[in-house]
């Protein structure tokens, strides 16, 4: 029997019931399916939202966004609730979650976003600026309040583009001095696998032995690690988005890999055998170890006087990306293959490639004249 989600019984007569708080006061809705329910659950939030004791004036932000944040697990991940809830709570609250939701102004908007910046970098602050825009649009949709006091606020200035800071690409050089040193490292061949694909760390950490379709020659990415609420990692059921969801053809690189990763596999526990790269302990791996081993390749590769500057495993990603654009591969194919939900994603994240490749694109047309 499938699992049911937390809140949700099945009752003597055989439909379900799910129980839910909001403000103190518990509710119940029924339904068929854990579709109907979470269907009828919003229906309630939204109809108890339209209430004269929701629409008070002594309402608060507080008491608003915990509505609000309970009716968002109905429709979003668990990763997606903890950023808001980690925006929120300590950026947010402490200086409107006591004032009511109709005496916002600007000005508080404006404070938010300024005190926050003496903790956070502008591309951060700009993050946060969009969880109070999309707490506050709702608000405007559930009746709350007449406009969004947040509208037509800018976001702060200075903001480097992604391309310009973390998304960085390894050389040709670095790239082999890095994966020469890596040779023998227990995390090698994930770190090859995702050189070669192109492949977020969750998505490889998430990869099973059946999403490998060899007789297609086709890698099935279908999932992701990814948190709780409470900060717990665990393989969802989706990637990030609904473009991450993709087939990526396996080469004859890819092919060989795999081969020698199922091979090293075979001569363990039987517990390595169901995920393609598991930890040491045959568990799911973690970003945090796999970061540390590619510290300790540099902080090698540094005492033999070879200093590539500090990057993370997200960096192999984007060495995948400028390679297939330096090698004349597709943007729009790119696109697909990284699992971008649009294409101007691609271009900026890897638009430092195209200076280098600008002349010689115009080497290669000819236009009579």
């Amino acid at each position: 029997m499938q699992k049911l989600p937390e809140g949700v019984r099945v009752r003597k007569s055989g439909l379900l019931e799910k129980r839910f708080t909001i403000n103190g006061c518990r509710y119940s809705v029924y339904g068929r399916s854990t579709r109907q329910l979470k269907q009828r659950e919003q229906e309630k939030r939204t109809q108890l939202l339209g209430t004269s004791r929701f629409q008070s004036k002594a309402v608060t932000t507080d008491q608003y966004f915990e509505t609000w944040i309970e009716g968002k697990k109905l429709s979003v991940k668990p990763s997606t609730i903890r950023v808001y809830t980690s925006y929120y709570r300590p950026y947010i609250s402490p200086i409107i979650g006591c004032i009511p939701l109709e005496q916002i102004t600007r000005r508080h908007i404006l404070r938010i976003q300024s005190e926050a910046s003496s903790h956070l970098c502008p591309a951060t602050n700009n993050i946060l600026l969009q969880v109070v825009k999309i707490l506050l649009n709702e608000a405007v949709e559930d009746g709350m309040i007449p406009q969004n006091p947040a509208k037509g606020i800018k976001p702060a200035k200075s903001v480097q583009k992604a391309s310009e800071t973390y998304h960085r690409a390894l050389t040709p050089e670095e790239q082999k001095q890095f994966m020469n040193a890596a040779k023998g490292n227990f995390y090698y061949e994930l770190l090859a696998f995702q050189l070669l694909t192109g492949m977020r760390l969750g998505e490889v950490g998430a990869l099973y032995w059946s999403d490998i379709d060899l007789e297609k020659q086709l890698i099935h990415v279908r999932r992701t690690i990814t948190r709780t609420e409470d900060g717990v990692f665990f393989i969802g059921d989706s990637p990030k988005s609904q473009a991450g969801l993709r087939d990526i053809p396996i080469n004859a690189a890819l092919s060989d890999l795999l081969d020698r990763q199922r091979g090293r596999q075979l001569l363990r526990k039987p517990g390595f055998r169901q995920l393609c790269f598991p930890s040491p302990t045959g568990q799911m791996i973690s970003h945090g170890s796999v970061n540390q081993n590619i510290r300790r390749i540099l902080s090698q590769l540094g005492s033999q006087g070879i200093h590539i500057p500090p990057f993370t495993s997200h960096a192999l990603r984007d060495t995948f990306a400028t390679r297939y654009i330096e090698q004349g591969g597709n943007p729009q194919t790119l696109k697909t293959i990284l699992g971008h939900s649009s294409f101007s994603v691609t271009m900026d994240l890897y638009s430092q490639v195209l200076p280098n490749t600008k002349k010689q694109e115009m080497e290669r047309i000819i236009i009579e004249i």
